[in-house]
């Protein structure tokens, strides 16, 4: 395990270690909790100081009868003295200890004694402690031993010892677990949660370590076996209390504790002094959620619910009192009482909800809907509704199209408009997500129709609020605004703060696209994100923040889109609404290509493609960001990317998704020098451009086809922002497009081609550069530039050809002498190699460097 937050003790230890060299023998006592890392400390200083100085290790054994004097035979036979030969007399201890003492006297040069796990010694070894420890100060020794201090109670006899040693003579660490920061930093390399890691770990380095390394939902074998080894230690009441308490995750009142287990003080009087309990707030838990973890995991599946009735039917009138109905609900479920379930999951689920805990508000509404035999047929099609639109939000589209469709088959045979119409307006929302705009238009339409002759209400407000959406995305602007403006006028006369929230987003969205109203629109878009922040509408803050953030793009307003997708991106996170945090990080990657930040991109586009259903409106910008840099470093792949990109924009009919793609596509044909784009499609596109009369990504359209298709024309001066390859670059310039300003610059002087190709070099963008490069020479530039070595260009870190065998080698675990071996060059260089590895890809590991090659593409 890597050495992590134990600099301080490790330079004591060399500080220590360095006073025994003058004949100041020390002994250094390190402590902890099992798991702490308290050998990992001491193997890695025994190895900072070897070969130039001898390490002695003894170990004390977990045996009922310890071993005598285990350790020290240990120390004997490294010392290479058998028992016999040190003293005739073994139960002469003094003896023996002098004899030992001498030996250790003829180690002039320095040397480390090791003693593990002393806490497990016998009489006779903790006397040789005392004897050694009293004496240090005549060796040339560092005397280090280690303990975990939940074993040592107060009349431990290694306390003892201890009060016995001189105070000058001894030093005591006293390990802490990793810090909360080292473990979110930990688990975020991993991709996992770093809070929920060090909420079940407490931060012990042994637990994290092996969570991290099988991240499951199941606890780790080797913690597993740990704890249970632990626990089967224990005297019959505390292990009835432990499982009493495995069943409580969240703790148990103290005050309560006498009514489940009456002699409970002696059950937990080992447990407090060896701090596998604590107290906090008047609650008794585990310190480690992974002791609770294992020990209910052990329990019979009747002794389960037995435990779990028991709890019920004691405090269930206290839990009602106290309004903890997630308690009932936890031990309901666990006690196979759905009755219960039935009764108080929704309450919970709607708690958590209002709570933004989105994805527990789902679980618990999918609990009450599985005791549906206990619900009447009215209730259970408005718990559909709920868990379908908490499935929307935690990115969970198939799951809430399904029970949304159970629901609205409910009202249907009821006849009731209002529910309808409510229900089809949500489909519509939700087949749009699943980029079949067809649908979601024809259900839109069918919403606004249930509910045109019915009276003002909040469904019907928001039937009208869709339908403006649905125009403001096909980029249908003054239909969005007829819709938005019915929308709002109907929210404020009913005082529907959440629809006029919704259609003020999708008035402000539409006007912010047009050159001509950015202002306006991102007044609309900030009042919508006021009124959701104000009545904490969550899904409606997160809409606002993705619609300033993505929009802004568009309008290449790039400062405001990353101030609002990070916010709202933590926002989101903050509340499991992933399906909106998911759509803003393909933004951020959208923006961090348009920027110049293509690694970045790369990973956030790359993160994206491996999340398992991953909604289409969200995919087809993943599709082509990392289909562009592909194609634009000369790797494989691209096509392929692109033209799936290219298929699912067509089926959303909107524009900000078919020009990126068609772009891209164009790219690909400029580049390769092939026709993929059939010109109907193009043509397609332009009508639906020009109808639109509205420009904001189509000027990339128009970009490409100027470059792929000279003899197409899109229509007159499009953009109208330049109208010359000079305005052009100085454009692309302002707006912050490496990129787009290196090509355009490209077509100016020699000056300026040369400035454009040096800017596509360092950008990364290989196959680009070659053309680039030949076109310069086809006409007739003199002394192109040759760029970078191939070996370099060929990966984002322009790693040579040497240290990409290193990386290679590194990939396989080998160590630095074996690599040497391997390449017929010196450990040295193979040395000097791998620090310029770990500069280049700015990380401070091997296995790091590893890691990130894999995620750059360096390595396969």
């Amino acid at each position: 395990m890597e050495l992590i937050e134990r600099a301080e003790f490790l330079t004591t230890l060399h500080s220590k270690f360095k006073q025994t060299l003058s004949d100041e023998g020390h002994c250094i006592f390190v402590t902890g909790e099992p798991g702490i890392g308290k050998t990992t400390l001491v193997n890695a200083f025994c190895k900072e100081i070897k070969p130039d100085y001898k390490t002695y290790w003894g170990t004390c054994d977990a045996l009922y009868s310890p071993r005598p004097l285990a350790p020290l035979y240990d120390l004997l036979i490294q010392l290479g003295k058998g028992f016999s030969e040190v003293h005739t007399d073994a139960e002469d201890r003094t003896s023996l200890f002098l004899s030992v003492l001498q030996e250790l006297h003829k180690e002039r040069k320095g040397m480390v004694v090791v003693f593990e796990d002393i806490h497990w010694a016998d009489e006779a070894t903790l006397d040789f402690i005392k004897f050694l420890g009293r004496r240090i100060g005549q060796l040339k020794c560092l005397f280090i031993l280690t303990y975990r201090d939940d074993e040592v109670h107060a009349r431990h006899p290694l306390r003892n010892v201890l009060g016995q040693l001189y105070s000058h003579s001894f030093t005591k660490f006293q390990l802490a677990p990793f810090s909360r920061a080292i473990v979110e930093k930990l688990a975020a390399e991993k991709g996992y949660s770093g809070e929920e890691v060090y909420n079940i770990t407490g931060g012990n380095p042994f637990y994290v370590t092996e969570i991290l390394a099988s991240y499951s939902n199941g606890v780790p074998e080797n913690v597993r076996d740990s704890i249970l080894s632990v626990y089967h230690q224990q005297e019959d009441d505390t292990k009835t209390l432990w499982e009493m308490l495995s069943i409580f995750p969240a703790g148990f009142e103290l005050k309560y504790l006498e009514q489940i287990q009456p002699r409970y003080r002696e059950a937990v009087k080992y447990c407090f002094g060896s701090r596998i309990l604590i107290v906090r707030d008047g609650l008794i838990f585990f310190k480690h959620q992974l002791y609770s973890q294992t020990i209910e995991a052990s329990l019979s599946p009747l002794l389960r619910i037995a435990l779990n009735k028991q709890i019920l039917a004691m405090f269930l009138e206290v839990f009602e009192q106290n309004q903890e109905i997630e308690r009932i609900v936890h031990h309901a479920k666990n006690a196979g009482s759905d009755e219960l379930i039935a009764r108080y999951a929704p309450i919970a689920a709607e708690k958590s909800a209002l709570a933004g805990a989105h994805a527990d508000a789902a679980r618990l509404y999918c609990l009450a809907i599985e005791c549906e035999k206990f619900i009447g047929k009215e209730k259970l099609a408005a718990y559909h509704e709920l868990y379908a639109y908490e499935c929307y939000l935690i990115h969970q589209n198939k799951e809430a199209i399904a029970y949304t469709e159970r629901a609205l088959e409910f009202w249907q045979e009821q006849q009731d408009a209002e529910k309808i119409g409510k229900n089809l307006r949500f489909l519509s929302r939700l087949w749009w997500y699943e980029g079949n705009r067809a649908q979601a238009e024809k259900l839109g339409i069918r919403a606004v129709n249930e509910l045109q002759n019915a009276p003002a209400s909040r469904a019907k407000a928001m039937a009208y609020s869709n339908m403006a959406a649905l125009k403001m995305l096909a980029d249908q602007t003054d239909e969005c605004l007829a819709w938005g403006q019915k929308a709002s006028h109907l929210a404020r006369e009913i005082d529907d703060q959440e629809t006029l929230a919704h259609a003020l987003n999708s008035i402000g969205s539409a006007l912010m696209t047009d050159h001509q109203s950015v202002a306006e629109g991102m007044s609309y878009l900030q009042e919508s994100l006021q009124i959701a922040l104000e009545y904490a509408f969550h899904e409606h803050a997160a809409r606002a923040y993705t619609a300033i953030g993505s929009n802004a793009i568009s309008m290449k307003l790039y400062d405001v889109a990353r101030e609002h997708l990070d916010l709202g991106i933590a926002y989101c996170q903050e509340r499991d609404m992933d399906s909106l945090r998911l759509y803003m990080v393909g933004y951020k990657a959208r923006l961090n290509l348009e920027t110049g930040a293509w690694d970045e991109a790369f990973k956030l586009a790359q993160s994206l493609l491996q999340t398992e259903d991953l909604l289409p409106v969200i995919k087809i910008g993943s599709l082509i960001t990392i289909g562009l840099l592909k194609l634009r470093r000369g790797e494989d792949g691209a096509l392929d990317l692109l033209s799936e990109a290219k298929t699912i924009a067509f089926d959303t009919m909107e524009l900000h998704r078919i020009v990126p793609a068609l772009s891209a596509l164009l790219e690909y044909e400029w580049l390769l020098g092939t026709s993929l784009i059939e010109t109907a499609v193009l043509d397609q596109a332009v009508d639906m451009i020009r109808q639109v009369k509205k420009i904001t990504d189509d000027n990339k359209l128009y970009f490409w086809l100027k470059r792929a298709r000279r003899d197409y024309v899109l229509t007159k001066e499009i953009d109208g922002q330049y109208t010359n390859e000079k305005g052009a670059a100085a454009y692309w310039e302002r707006t912050g497009c490496p990129y787009e300003y290196a090509l355009t610059l490209f077509e100016g002087d020699e000056e300026d081609m040369r400035k454009g190709l040096k800017m596509v070099e360092e950008l990364g963008a290989e196959r680009v550069y070659q053309k680039l490069r030949q076109s310069m020479r086809s006409e007739g530039v003199k002394k192109i530039p040759r760029g970078k070595r191939l070996s370099t260009r060929s990966n984002a870190a322009q790693l040579t050809s040497r240290e990409l065998d290193v990386l290679q080698l590194l990939q396989t675990g080998m160590q630095n002498k074996e690599i040497a071996e391997k390449l017929f060059i010196s450990a040295k260089t193979v040395d000097h190699h791998i620090s310029a590895i770990l500069l280049k890809l700015n990380v401070g590991t091997r296995s790091k460097a590893v890691n990130e090659a894999l995620s750059m593409g360096i390595l396969k």
